[in-house]
């Protein structure tokens, strides 16, 4: 197994060890390569929370909120850009 050297801050330094000292003390007896190889797969999985978090969102919006919403959606059938605007404005007269 090749391995490589990676240089980290000195807060993501504790921040890795206070994560090692968590996962151990939930019964997870993990090394720091274990902990990042395991951090690098989960982004690789999920590169669009890596993203959001590169980005600032602490909390990206979770998969059931999106799904929900996704299966909340209905078909209005033709519409015309008057419609939406009556729907979502309330307008009811042309101007």
């Amino acid at each position: 197994m090749a391995t490589t050297s990676v240089k980290l801050t000195e807060g993501a330094k504790e921040r890795l060890d206070k994560l090692q000292a968590r996962l151990t003390l939930l019964g997870y007896k993990l090394t720091k390569e274990q902990i990042l190889d395991l951090l690098i797969e989960t982004g690789s999985e999920k590169p669009a929370e890596l993203i959001a978090r590169a980005q600032g969102v602490r909390r990206p919006v979770p998969d059931e909120v999106i799904r929900e919403v996704v299966d909340s959606a209905e078909h209005w059938g033709r519409t015309s850009w008057r419609d939406i605007d009556r729907l979502a404005y309330g307008r009811t007269k042309s101007r």
